[in-house]
């Protein structure tokens, strides 16, 4: 194969329905809030092509020798700015701007598929339906008994409030007694399910936890006041606020930085490469030209050495 086909990464937009999980089509809110596009950021696309990056020998050498002659398949959640969204019909953000870069370093090709149900992620890592998952996952014990993961940053989770409703969260207690909006299939529910204990334990009543499909829908409860909190990463509410116009107002309190990171399957030969690959991007300096573009300096790892290999649940945090 060319050289300079090895690293075409091509998004492939697909319409994914994991078996056992539901039944019926995923819910839509059409009349959500849209999602930015990333040509809204300074009226341009945001959509890079090539970090211009060469493969490096040394990380080349790591990736199995199964993928030398056909791509990885990346499952990447579509509706998550700034870590993921779309352009058009391309993704843009965060993951697929790292997941770019880890091609090129690794000298190998990508398919990235967009995915629009972020519970069926790791189910769909797990079974073999895809070799990885660039979908901003928080690690925990649980997932971690699932699959393997390569980090990528810290990230605490961030909490938004309706303007005018007069609330005010400025620590885990303050979400007792009130409903509080998060992702499907995401740690935030954890984390909801970990601020219950103080709740029980200050004689406060409970928190009313609220799944929503989508980020879209999520947001739409929150501004309709149908939800009164809305939990996410802290970068993302910051984005979806300022890009959005959305009449939200982001709290204080930053709640349990968790490390997120790639999803591998359970046991996979390619997860050394991925890690080599992305400790590389960091040394080289394309990270942070990735995390700068995104105006999340904040969450950056600062050193190669921060990236961990994750495979047994005791090495979650």
């Amino acid at each position: 194969m060319p050289r300079t086909s090895m690293f075409r990464v091509t998004a492939v937009i697909v319409s994914v329905a994991v078996a056992g999980l539901t039944g019926c089509a995923e819910p839509k809110a059409p009349s959500s809030p849209a999602a930015p596009s990333a040509g809204s950021r300074g009226g341009g696309s945001m959509i890079t092509k090539s970090w211009g990056q060469k493969p490096v020998a040394s990380v080349a050498a790591l990736v199995p020798a199964r993928f030398r002659n056909k791509p990885i398949a990346n499952a990447i959640y579509n509706n998550f700015p700034p870590q993921e969204f779309l352009e058009g019909r391309t993704l843009v953000g965060i993951q697929p701007d790292i997941a770019l870069a880890l091609s090129e370093v690794m000298g190998v090709r990508l398919d990235n598929a967009s995915v629009g149900s972020f519970d069926s992620l790791i189910p769909g890592v797990a079974s073999g339906r895809y070799d990885m998952s660039s979908g901003d996952f928080g690690v925990t014990k649980e997932r971690l008994g699932q699959v393997d993961f390569v980090t990528e940053f810290k990230i605490g989770t961030g909490f938004a409030v309706r303007k005018g409703s007069g609330i005010t969260i400025g620590r885990a207690t303050d979400l007792c007694g009130r409903s509080v909006g998060v992702q499907a299939g995401s740690y935030f529910i954890d984390q909801i399910n970990a601020a219950q204990a103080q709740c029980a334990s200050a004689g406060r009543g409970p928190i009313k936890l609220q799944t929503y499909p989508d980020d879209g829908a999520r947001i739409l409860a929150v501004s309709n006041g149908r939800v009164q909190v809305t939990a996410t990463t802290q970068d993302a509410l910051e984005y979806t606020i300022k890009s959005r116009n959305v009449p939200l107002d982001l709290q204080s309190f930053v709640y349990q930085p968790l490390e997120q990171a790639i999803v591998i399957p359970d046991g996979s030969d390619l997860g050394p490469a991925v890690e080599a690959a992305m400790k590389e991007i960091i040394r080289n300096g394309t990270y942070a030209k990735i995390i700068g573009k995104w105006g999340a300096q904040s969450i950056a790892y600062q050193s190669p050495n921060d990236v961990r290999h994750l495979t047994r649940p005791e090495q979650a945090a």
